[in-house]
């Protein structure tokens, strides 16, 4: 079994701030823990797919890691934090695959594959079994020291690592996520993904009037940040010793917006998380936003 110190010593030296491991194939119950009625359509439909995943091996361990991203800033804003930097699915993996690079020396014949946000694993249940945090009333997975800005990345492997085990904390239940949410998609056990403003915002295509009154009610043009903002786990945090997070645009000028072409678009933006939309998805917003 593959010395757990050892991989916190090499985390440590990529300056990846917080990692846990898990065993693989999850557990039985998450079969029913992870069931949902009607899930959102950004999250992997298939059960199965989110069990298993989709690698050509077979992993023994999975290795979670968090990526902070939480910067103090005041001044004006028009996107969601997590977009504020570059785009974390190209940032963790990069991180990730150092990680991989390293642990190869460790075992020059073990198996890997890396996996963030895009990919169907369940990774929020995972970063808990791997002890890095818990859930909170906003459906957010909450770390102790950096709150709910954080990324999740995880590396499957064929080396067997001691499994962690998950936290005793639990969400505060005040409640202030469920009364400040803009969509009141808070309000059931079952997460209502159809009125979170983060959903509308990456919806495709037309929204309802009542939609749209549901984006109107903050300024930002892409996410949300309400329930992160008023949550007493995010109070006072660290800011992120993610360098590749450090350097922050929260903001996005439409006039010039406008005035890109797709290609340009892309080639000023494509860095950026809010990107995979497309310019036209943003534009559409900010007339909700800005009509009477």
């Amino acid at each position: 079994m593959t010395n757990n110190i050892k991989l916190q010593e090499v985390c440590k030296q990529l300056h990846i701030p917080v990692v846990g491991t898990t065993s693989w194939p999850l557990p039985p119950e998450a079969r029913e823990i992870l069931r949902e009625a009607n899930p959102c359509p950004f999250t992997a439909a298939d059960l199965e797919t989110r069990l298993t995943g989709t690698p050509d091996f077979m992993p023994r361990s999975a290795i979670v890691c968090l990526f902070p991203y939480h910067v103090p800033y005041d001044g004006p804003k028009n996107l969601s934090r997590y977009t504020w930097a570059n785009d974390y699915h190209l940032v963790v993996t990069n991180y990730l695959q150092n990680l991989i690079d390293e642990l190869m020396n460790i075992n020059s014949n073990a198996l890997f594959s890396i996996h963030c946000d895009t990919s169907p694993l369940a990774d929020r249940y995972m970063a808990y079994l791997a002890g890095l945090g818990f859930y909170g009333k906003n459906k957010c997975f909450i770390n102790p020291i950096w709150g709910s800005y954080i990324v999740i990345g995880t590396v499957l492997t064929t080396l067997e690592f001691e499994p962690n085990s998950p936290l005793t904390n639990t969400c505060m239940g005040c409640n202030r996520c469920i009364s400040s949410c803009l969509g009141q998609c808070l309000n059931t056990d079952e997460f209502k993904y159809s009125t979170c403003k983060s959903y509308l915002t990456q919806k495709k295509g037309d929204l309802t009037d009542e939609e749209q009154s549901i984006i109107k009610k903050s300024p930002l043009l892409f996410g949300c940040d309400v329930c992160q903002e008023v949550c007493p786990h995010n109070k006072d945090i660290p800011i992120t010793p993610i360098a590749e997070f450090q350097s922050i645009e929260p903001y996005v000028d439409i006039n010039e917006l406008e005035s890109l072409t797709n290609k340009e678009f892309k080639a000023k933006y494509g860095h950026r998380a809010f990107s995979w939309r497309g310019k036209k998805i943003i534009l559409r917003n900010h007339e909700y936003i800005t009509k009477s």
